[in-house]
């Protein structure tokens, strides 16, 4: 069947199935230069996290690693001296095996703590450093890019893979002292046979084999497991289950949980059957060579060319060999996905640093003089094909109070993002007093606004830290948060705690207080309140959860404030709301229709103009009556 004859849904699997080849891929492995700096990332990563610790605990594993060739070797040593070979090296042999056995004891005395105590400084700074790196990025691009978004859940999934690094750290380091010290005693017999552990090698090959396609299967099956987890938090949060019930929604939920963990499981069994063929088939081909080089050996010492130590330290090393090869065979996943979790830390490091503005330098104006301009503004959303803005010009005077209205959809709520930057347009620019926004330096620019959403953000700290974090240099000031709990009407809402302002707030704590949507509300409100100066202050449907009544009490405080704002800064109000009676108090109405202004003037100036806004008035008016 030709393209042009495909149904949509066979074109978007066909998309579908070839993105995930590319991404499959893609991410097969690690590039050179991106492996090696994914390992200098590890080693910096737990070297910054505790230096004295780290470097003690690399002179212990070393220790540790070489301490059974040391005394494999004192083994040797002892009975070529029992045999009369050598009976200087009976005092040499007892020596070193005994200094062996006090390196063990005090390693396994001294490492466990050490060990867990830098482990867990490692952890503290990888999660640390994680949550710095993703909430420094100035843009929430990150956040709705689908591409993006994969790599970040990726990340946070298995950030305790990085917060545990340091044991496989250590392995490594272990291991390499352990490889050079048994080519050492395997060299010492004959040079044929450090052709052992590098032919022990292939059980690492094919354990890197097998782990690739299991991790090829996580990658594949990344997708679903976000669904799944979509479908278990839909059932389990309490605030689904009314429509989840009303709906009868418990057999499609269920049904799509099931296929789902079937696919799942499909997956990533075929991965391990194919793996574990290789994998035995490979060892079984080790363990042959090895039991032929001890035959070989054997012959050698009967015919006199090698003593009896020597076969003896065949045998002993035999085990450390086979340790070796299949402790490295063994940790090959664990080595590969935390390589691949460094892999994406780099990446996301870089991606923060791409993505970091830095460029944008211009400090934010104290005051505004002439306003805010929009200047042929267009914007697509990341991963969208179709834009949400489209030409937009429009001027939002110094001082003014300006009201954004239209359907759901019209882009309002896009162009108060755009406001706060927490996007760049994809055309045009915004101007603040003739600068464009993208010069302003981001953190400057969002430290003189303010901000409240109707999907406000239900933060379980202390009711005195939902309402201070609004302005996080004065949270500690009680007459700030005072008067922004008062500006904000949300005094009742205090009042009623069991423990004022220090209530914890919260079902998911013991003692935490759970609120109603109108309580959060007012509490993001005074949040919202806690600037006092601000250069716009944006108000994208606040009162959503209150009644028409509170929220014209409200919007009254809310103009106040403006005008004490715009008599101070000159600072702009961007209210956007579906309530005309609150509505029509604002300077200046704007009017959006599929992604454009439509309309701009006053109440009275649209009313008689007879557009859009006065439809949408009237409609709304009659429903009142």
């Amino acid at each position: 069947m030709s393209e042009s004859t495909q149904s949509p849904e066979d074109q978007k699997a066909a998309e579908d199935r070839k993105a995930a080849e590319e991404k499959k891929a893609a991410e097969r492995s690690l590039p050179l230069p991106e492996a090696v700096r994914a390992v200098r990332l590890w080693a910096v990563t737990a070297f910054r996290a505790a230096p004295l610790l780290v470097v003690v605990q690399c002179v212990l594993s070393v220790l540790q690693a070489v301490t059974a060739p040391a005394q494999t070797y004192g083994v040797k040593l002892l009975v070529d001296g029992l045999t009369g070979r050598d009976s200087g090296t009976i005092g040499l042999g007892t020596a070193v095996i005994l200094v062996g056995f006090a390196v063990s004891f005090v390693g396994m005395v001294v490492t466990g703590p050490i060990q867990d105590t830098t482990a867990e400084r490692v952890a503290g700074r990888v999660y640390r450093d994680l949550l710095d790196v993703t909430v420094s990025i100035p843009s929430i691009t990150h956040h709705e890019d689908p591409k993006v978004a994969d790599r970040l859940e990726l990340i946070r999934e298995q950030a305790w893979r990085l917060g545990v690094s340091f044991e496989m750290l250590l392995f490594l380091v272990g291991i390499a002292a352990n490889t050079v010290a048994v080519l050492g005693l395997l060299g010492s017999v004959h040079p044929v046979l450090l052709l052992l552990p590098v032919l022990g090698l292939g059980r690492v090959w094919s354990s890197y084999r097998n782990i690739r396609r299991v991790q090829d299967a996580v990658e594949e099956v990344a997708p679903r497991h976000r669904m799944i987890d979509r479908l278990i938090e839909i059932s389990k949060d309490a605030r689904n289950g009314l429509e989840v019930r009303v709906f009868g929604l418990r057999p499609v939920l269920v049904d799509r949980l099931a296929r789902l963990h079937d696919e799942v499981f499909d997956i990533q069994a075929t991965a391990l059957r194919k793996g574990a063929l290789l994998d035995g088939t490979v060892r079984a081909a080790f363990g042959l060579v090895y039991a032929a080089a001890i035959v070989w050996v054997l012959a050698r010492a009967r015919s006199g060319q090698v003593s009896a130590g020597d076969v003896v330290l065949l045998i002993l090393v035999a085990p450390q060999v086979d340790q070796l090869a299949g402790g490295l065979a063994g940790n090959v996943y664990w080595m590969g996905e935390i390589l691949r979790s460094f892999g994406r830390y780099d990446w996301l490091r870089e991606y923060a640093a791409r993505n970091s503005w830095s460029d944008s330098r211009t400090p934010a104006p104290p005051r505004l003089t002439e306003g805010i301009t929009f200047r042929g503004v267009g914007f697509r959303y990341p991963g969208s094909e179709q834009a949400t803005l489209h030409d937009v010009d429009l001027t939002l005077p110094a001082g003014s109070t300006v009201a954004l209205v239209g359907e759901n959809g019209a882009g309002k709520t896009t162009l108060v993002k755009l406001l706060a930057r927490l996007y760049d347009p994809t055309t045009g620019s915004i101007r603040v007093d003739g600068t464009d926004l993208r010069d302003l330096d981001p953190a400057g620019w969002r430290s003189r606004i303010s901000a409240g959403f109707q999907d406000f953000v239900k933060f379980q700290f202390t009711a005195r830290e939902v309402v201070g974090i609004g302005d996080t240099d004065r949270m500690d000031d009680e007459r700030a948060v005072a008067a922004a709990i008062r500006r904000g009407d949300a005094e009742a809402v205090v009042e009623k705690l069991p423990r004022g302002l220090e209530t914890q707030l919260g079902k998911k704590f013991s003692d935490g207080v759970d609120l109603s949507g109108g309580q959060w509300q007012r509490l993001a409100l005074a949040r919202a309140f806690m600037r006092e100066r601000t250069l716009v202050l944006l108000l994208d449907e606040p009162t959503a959860a209150l009644d028409p009544e509170a929220e014209h009490v409200l919007f009254e405080r809310f103009a106040q404030a403006s005008r004490l704002a715009a008599a101070e800064t000159g600072g702009v109000t961007i209210l956007v709301s579906h309530r005309f009676s609150t509505v029509r108090m604002a300077d200046l109405i704007v009017v959006m229709a599929d992604g454009r202004v439509a309309e701009v003037g006053s109440h009275e100036e649209l009313v008689a103009l007879g557009g859009r806004y006065a439809e949408l008035f009237q409609m709304q008016a009659r429903a009142y009556r």
